[in-house]
């Protein structure tokens, strides 16, 4: 039986279902989990479903998660979005349920579901629900094609990046056959604060190069502070270096005070910084991948490294 079948089925069988998605979320992330939630809603009306995990501000015009008891989770479909570890799932109380599910585009990186389906073809996990979407005849409302399309559009890079298919192009073109505003949609995601905006000045201004071609940026919770900009709105703004003439790899590195942890934020134009990000217990796609380390020290560790793999490339 083919997979999506298989996930159908299940969703089928179970009447609660709780979507978790990783944690800093993205765009993927986010559309991923609130468009299969519609899907779900709009085939199976009466069946209960919930969306966890942590909250961005700038992606709340997506849609907002659910508070829920833990014993919510007793008897409980659980399917987990575009995360590729366990230990990068949002809320841990995704052990809790009865039967997991995963559904994720990045290469593998350990097994904790039931199903699995990882298919690193596509170029977004929402890319895979619109083909779940379409193959298995379900339904979906405008909402919901609405985050689907956000998911598409936000990890292709508009459709810039490398991997990007007649597929992709043919899905999105299917998504926008639904009654959602894309003019309002990209206005949404592409809304910026003045803070952001100051932030992503400072940025471009501080940033350090490596001999050949790392740009990188150490963002300590006092500079944060000052520059009035989260630990995870940071995090998301990493690629503020991409397209810099003679620039092969960026990086962010943002310290997170609360969880005594500095969070590695990888992006290259060709290079396999994801090699990198294993080797420090991170993971993630060839050109974009991330990890949690708890020293400056081992920071300066990882721009060696990443400044040997752009002298390879």
């Amino acid at each position: 039986m083919d997979i999506t079948q298989q996930i159908v089925n299940k969703i089928e069988e179970f009447e609660t279902i709780i979507i978790h998605r990783h944690v800093i979320p993205d765009g993927d992330a986010y559309g991923s989990s609130f468009g299969l939630y519609e899907i779900i809603k709009t085939t199976f009306p009466n069946k209960k479903v919930y969306i966890v995990g942590e909250e961005l501000d700038y992606l709340r015009y997506i849609g907002v998660t659910d508070k829920i008891e833990d014993e919510t989770y007793q008897g409980a479909l659980v399917i987990v979005t575009d995360t590729p570890n366990a230990a990068r799932i949002s809320d841990e109380r995704w052990k809790l349920g009865a039967y997991k599910i995963k559904i994720d585009h990045h290469p593998f990186t350990d097994e904790f579901a039931d199903i699995e389906w990882i298919d690193t073809s596509y170029t977004s996990t929402c890319e895979m629900i619109t083909h779940l979407l379409i193959k298995c005849h379900l339904k979906i409302n405008a909402n919901g094609a609405r985050c689907l399309y956000n998911g598409i559009v936000s990890d292709s890079g508009r459709f810039l990046f490398r991997g990007v298919s007649p597929q992709t192009l043919k899905y999105a073109s299917e998504l926008l056959k639904y009654n959602f505003d894309m003019v309002e949609l990209y206005a949404q995601m592409y809304t910026q604060s003045k803070e952001m905006v100051r932030f992503k000045g400072y940025t471009l201004l501080n940033f350090e190069e490596t001999e050949h071609g790392v740009a990188y940026v150490k963002l300590t919770d006092q500079l944060l502070k000052q520059l009035k900009v989260s630990e995870n709105s940071a995090s998301s703004q990493v690629n503020t270096l991409a397209n810099i003439e003679g620039i092969k790899i960026w990086a962010f590195f943002v310290e997170d005070k609360d969880s005594g942890v500095i969070r590695v934020n990888l992006r290259s134009s060709g290079a396999a910084v994801n090699e990198v990000a294993k080797k420090y217990g991170g993971g993630g796609h060839i050109q974009a991948a991330g990890a949690r380390v708890e020293a400056w020290a081992t920071v300066n560790e990882i721009i060696e490294d990443l400044n040997a793999l752009a002298a390879q490339n």
